[in-house]
Protein backbone atom coordinates (compact mmCIF):
# COMPACT_ATOMS: atom_id res chain seq x y z
CA UNK A 1 0.00 0.00 0.00
CA UNK A 2 1.85 3.56 -1.04
CA UNK A 3 0.57 5.95 1.56
CA UNK A 4 0.36 9.56 0.86
CA UNK A 5 0.00 10.69 4.52
CA UNK A 6 0.45 8.21 7.82
CA UNK A 7 -0.73 9.15 11.37
CA UNK A 8 1.11 7.95 14.88
CA UNK A 9 0.01 8.66 18.21
CA UNK A 10 2.76 8.94 20.84
CA UNK A 11 1.92 8.42 24.80
CA UNK A 12 3.49 8.85 27.83
CA UNK A 13 3.33 8.20 31.43
CA UNK A 14 6.18 9.10 33.07
CA UNK A 15 8.62 11.86 31.87
CA UNK A 16 10.23 10.78 28.75
CA UNK A 17 13.27 12.67 27.00
CA UNK A 18 14.76 11.48 23.74
CA UNK A 19 17.21 13.42 21.74
CA UNK A 20 18.65 13.14 18.18
CA UNK A 21 15.05 11.96 16.88
CA UNK A 22 15.24 11.58 13.32
CA UNK A 23 12.45 13.01 11.08
CA UNK A 24 13.04 11.46 7.65
CA UNK A 25 9.41 13.02 6.25
CA UNK A 26 7.66 16.04 6.50
CA UNK A 27 6.04 16.10 10.14
CA UNK A 28 2.99 17.91 11.63
CA UNK A 29 3.18 17.36 15.51
CA UNK A 30 -0.20 18.18 17.52
CA UNK A 31 0.06 17.65 21.46
CA UNK A 32 -3.83 16.46 22.64
CA UNK A 33 -2.27 16.38 26.39
CA UNK A 34 0.23 17.18 28.59
CA UNK A 35 3.09 18.96 27.07
CA UNK A 36 6.69 18.89 24.99
CA UNK A 37 9.59 20.78 25.75
CA UNK A 38 11.42 21.12 22.42
CA UNK A 39 15.10 22.06 22.14
CA UNK A 40 14.87 24.58 19.38
CA UNK A 41 18.12 25.53 18.15
CA UNK A 42 19.45 27.63 21.13
CA UNK A 43 16.04 28.13 22.94
CA UNK A 44 13.47 25.48 25.12
CA UNK A 45 10.12 25.71 23.37
CA UNK A 46 7.22 24.78 24.92
CA UNK A 47 4.55 22.72 22.39
CA UNK A 48 1.32 22.43 24.01
CA UNK A 49 -2.23 21.89 22.76
CA UNK A 50 -2.54 25.57 21.67
CA UNK A 51 0.39 25.35 18.59
CA UNK A 52 1.03 22.91 16.24
CA UNK A 53 5.35 21.94 14.92
CA UNK A 54 6.02 21.91 11.89
CA UNK A 55 9.17 20.05 10.82
CA UNK A 56 10.90 19.59 7.41
CA UNK A 57 12.33 16.33 6.34
CA UNK A 58 15.77 15.82 7.44
CA UNK A 59 15.21 17.37 10.91
CA UNK A 60 16.82 16.15 14.21
CA UNK A 61 14.77 16.89 17.21
CA UNK A 62 15.53 16.58 21.04
CA UNK A 63 12.51 16.92 23.71
CA UNK A 64 11.07 15.69 26.68
CA UNK A 65 7.19 14.90 26.75
CA UNK A 66 5.47 15.92 29.83
CA UNK A 67 2.65 14.24 31.31
CA UNK A 68 0.13 16.45 33.02
CA UNK A 69 -2.67 15.51 35.01
CA UNK A 70 -2.82 12.62 32.60
CA UNK A 71 -0.48 10.91 30.38
CA UNK A 72 1.14 12.44 27.75
CA UNK A 73 -0.48 12.19 24.58
CA UNK A 74 0.21 13.10 20.50
CA UNK A 75 -0.16 13.10 16.60
CA UNK A 76 2.45 12.69 14.38
CA UNK A 77 1.04 13.22 10.85
CA UNK A 78 3.83 12.45 8.37
CA UNK A 79 3.49 13.72 4.37
CA UNK A 80 4.62 11.68 1.84
CA UNK A 81 2.92 13.80 -1.37
CA UNK A 82 4.12 17.15 -2.30
CA UNK A 83 1.79 20.31 -2.18
CA UNK A 84 1.47 21.87 -5.76
CA UNK A 85 3.53 24.84 -7.03
CA UNK A 86 0.68 27.38 -6.69
CA UNK A 87 -0.01 25.97 -2.88
CA UNK A 88 3.53 27.06 -2.36
CA UNK A 89 3.81 30.32 -4.48
CA UNK A 90 0.75 31.42 -1.73
CA UNK A 91 2.48 30.11 1.22
CA UNK A 92 5.31 32.17 0.04
CA UNK A 93 3.82 35.22 -0.47
CA UNK A 94 2.06 35.19 3.28
CA UNK A 95 4.89 33.82 5.14
CA UNK A 96 5.74 35.91 7.81
CA UNK A 97 9.54 36.99 8.87
CA UNK A 98 9.62 34.55 11.52
CA UNK A 99 11.71 31.21 11.37
CA UNK A 100 9.72 29.38 14.23
CA UNK A 101 8.58 26.13 13.66
CA UNK A 102 5.29 26.49 15.80
CA UNK A 103 1.98 27.47 14.11
CA UNK A 104 -1.05 28.74 16.61
CA UNK A 105 -4.15 25.90 15.92
CA UNK A 106 -7.54 27.51 14.93
CA UNK A 107 -10.63 25.34 14.57
CA UNK A 108 -10.85 24.73 10.66
CA UNK A 109 -6.49 23.33 11.01
CA UNK A 110 -8.41 20.76 14.28
CA UNK A 111 -10.72 19.44 12.06
CA UNK A 112 -8.97 18.63 9.16
CA UNK A 113 -6.64 17.13 11.29
CA UNK A 114 -9.50 15.13 12.88
CA UNK A 115 -10.60 14.16 9.58
CA UNK A 116 -7.29 12.62 8.09
CA UNK A 117 -7.11 11.23 11.49
CA UNK A 118 -10.04 9.29 11.60
CA UNK A 119 -9.95 7.21 8.07
CA UNK A 120 -8.27 4.09 7.63
CA UNK A 121 -6.13 4.51 4.92
CA UNK A 122 -5.65 1.13 4.29
CA UNK A 123 -8.97 0.84 2.63
CA UNK A 124 -8.45 4.11 0.58
CA UNK A 125 -7.15 4.35 -2.68
CA UNK A 126 -3.90 6.92 -2.99
CA UNK A 127 -5.90 9.41 -5.18
CA UNK A 128 -8.73 9.74 -2.63
CA UNK A 129 -6.03 10.08 0.00
CA UNK A 130 -4.81 13.15 -1.70
CA UNK A 131 -8.04 14.48 -2.09
CA UNK A 132 -8.43 14.42 1.73
CA UNK A 133 -5.28 15.78 2.16
CA UNK A 134 -4.59 19.01 -0.09
CA UNK A 135 -7.57 21.06 2.08
CA UNK A 136 -4.83 20.58 4.94
CA UNK A 137 -1.92 21.72 2.55
CA UNK A 138 -4.50 24.81 1.05
CA UNK A 139 -4.84 25.73 4.92
CA UNK A 140 -1.62 26.06 5.58
CA UNK A 141 -0.65 27.69 2.69
CA UNK A 142 -3.13 30.09 3.50
CA UNK A 143 -1.52 30.56 6.78
CA UNK A 144 2.29 31.25 5.05
CA UNK A 145 2.78 28.14 6.78
CA UNK A 146 3.17 25.56 3.98
CA UNK A 147 6.66 26.19 3.35
CA UNK A 148 7.92 25.09 7.33
CA UNK A 149 6.67 21.55 6.02
CA UNK A 150 8.42 21.70 2.30
CA UNK A 151 11.40 24.01 1.90
CA UNK A 152 11.53 22.12 -1.80
CA UNK A 153 9.55 21.40 -4.02
CA UNK A 154 11.55 17.78 -5.01
CA UNK A 155 11.61 14.97 -2.22
CA UNK A 156 15.22 14.65 -1.26
CA UNK A 157 16.72 10.81 -2.25
CA UNK A 158 16.87 10.49 1.25
CA UNK A 159 13.37 11.03 2.20
CA UNK A 160 12.80 8.21 -0.86
CA UNK A 161 14.83 6.11 0.83
CA UNK A 162 13.60 6.71 4.32
CA UNK A 163 9.96 5.66 3.01
CA UNK A 164 10.89 2.44 1.12
CA UNK A 165 13.49 1.06 3.86
CA UNK A 166 10.33 1.90 6.83
CA UNK A 167 8.17 -0.19 4.92
CA UNK A 168 10.26 -3.41 6.18
CA UNK A 169 13.03 -2.11 8.40
CA UNK A 170 13.92 -5.88 9.40
CA UNK A 171 14.90 -7.11 5.99
CA UNK A 172 18.90 -6.83 5.05
CA UNK A 173 18.44 -4.06 2.50
CA UNK A 174 22.13 -5.02 0.89
CA UNK A 175 23.21 -1.61 -0.74
CA UNK A 176 23.72 -3.29 -4.14
CA UNK A 177 19.51 -4.47 -4.28
CA UNK A 178 18.40 -0.91 -3.28
CA UNK A 179 20.37 1.21 -5.47
CA UNK A 180 19.07 -1.15 -8.10
CA UNK A 181 15.77 -0.82 -6.96
CA UNK A 182 16.00 3.06 -7.32
CA UNK A 183 17.64 2.75 -10.82
CA UNK A 184 21.15 3.90 -9.99
CA UNK A 185 24.29 2.40 -9.55
CA UNK A 186 25.84 1.79 -6.14
CA UNK A 187 28.48 4.66 -6.56
CA UNK A 188 25.87 6.90 -7.52
CA UNK A 189 23.64 6.70 -4.97
CA UNK A 190 26.22 6.58 -1.75
CA UNK A 191 27.64 9.70 -4.46
CA UNK A 192 23.88 11.28 -4.26
CA UNK A 193 23.27 10.52 -0.20
CA UNK A 194 26.90 12.37 0.31
CA UNK A 195 25.94 15.13 -1.38
CA UNK A 196 22.93 15.00 1.14
CA UNK A 197 25.75 14.62 4.20
CA UNK A 198 24.20 10.79 4.82
CA UNK A 199 25.66 7.87 4.95
CA UNK A 200 23.77 4.82 3.52
CA UNK A 201 24.26 2.40 6.50
CA UNK A 202 23.47 5.59 9.12
CA UNK A 203 20.35 6.13 7.38
CA UNK A 204 19.22 2.50 7.41
CA UNK A 205 19.94 2.63 11.39
CA UNK A 206 18.20 5.96 11.48
CA UNK A 207 15.04 4.34 9.91
CA UNK A 208 15.00 0.82 12.54
CA UNK A 209 15.56 3.00 15.58
CA UNK A 210 12.51 5.28 14.73
CA UNK A 211 10.80 2.17 13.98
CA UNK A 212 11.39 0.64 17.14
CA UNK A 213 9.99 4.23 19.18
CA UNK A 214 6.79 3.28 16.77
CA UNK A 215 6.44 -0.87 17.95
CA UNK A 216 7.39 0.55 21.59
CA UNK A 217 4.03 2.62 21.36
CA UNK A 218 1.60 0.23 20.77
CA UNK A 219 2.88 -3.37 22.21
CA UNK A 220 5.42 -4.18 25.45
CA UNK A 221 7.33 -5.91 23.25
CA UNK A 222 10.83 -7.55 24.99
CA UNK A 223 14.23 -5.89 24.09
CA UNK A 224 15.05 -9.32 21.80
CA UNK A 225 11.96 -9.20 19.83
CA UNK A 226 12.52 -4.98 19.19
CA UNK A 227 15.82 -5.85 17.87
CA UNK A 228 14.84 -8.99 14.96
CA UNK A 229 11.70 -6.57 13.82
CA UNK A 230 14.24 -4.09 13.70
CA UNK A 231 17.10 -5.94 11.77
CA UNK A 232 19.31 -6.45 14.54
CA UNK A 233 20.92 -9.46 15.05
CA UNK A 234 22.07 -9.19 18.61
CA UNK A 235 19.84 -7.56 21.43
CA UNK A 236 23.05 -6.05 23.11
CA UNK A 237 24.29 -4.23 19.88
CA UNK A 238 20.48 -2.90 19.40
CA UNK A 239 20.16 -1.73 22.92
CA UNK A 240 23.86 -0.25 22.55
CA UNK A 241 22.90 1.49 19.13
CA UNK A 242 19.21 2.94 20.67
CA UNK A 243 20.80 4.12 23.53
CA UNK A 244 24.01 6.05 21.44
CA UNK A 245 21.24 7.54 19.50
CA UNK A 246 18.25 8.71 21.89
CA UNK A 247 20.14 8.92 25.17
CA UNK A 248 17.97 6.28 26.79
CA UNK A 249 17.81 2.36 26.80
CA UNK A 250 14.62 0.65 25.19
CA UNK A 251 14.05 -0.73 29.11
CA UNK A 252 13.71 3.02 29.74
CA UNK A 253 11.68 3.95 27.02
CA UNK A 254 9.06 1.48 27.29
CA UNK A 255 8.76 1.84 31.22
CA UNK A 256 7.77 6.12 29.90
CA UNK A 257 5.63 4.72 27.92
CA UNK A 258 3.65 1.96 30.29
CA UNK A 259 4.56 3.39 33.60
Amino acid sequence: MNYQYQVTTFRAKQLQKLRNVTIHSPTLIQVLSGSKRLYWKEDAVALTHQRFLLCPASSSLSFENMPEKGPFLSRVFSFHHLPTESMMRLSNEHQDSSDSPLLKHDKALLASLDALASFDLSTMSSETQILWLMPLYQQLAEKGALQLLFPSQEASLSHKLSRYLALSPSESHPLEEVADKFAMSRATLIRKLKQEGLQYRELLAEVRLNHALHLMQSTPWSTLNLAQMCGYQSEERFSQRFKNKFGITPKEYMKTVTG
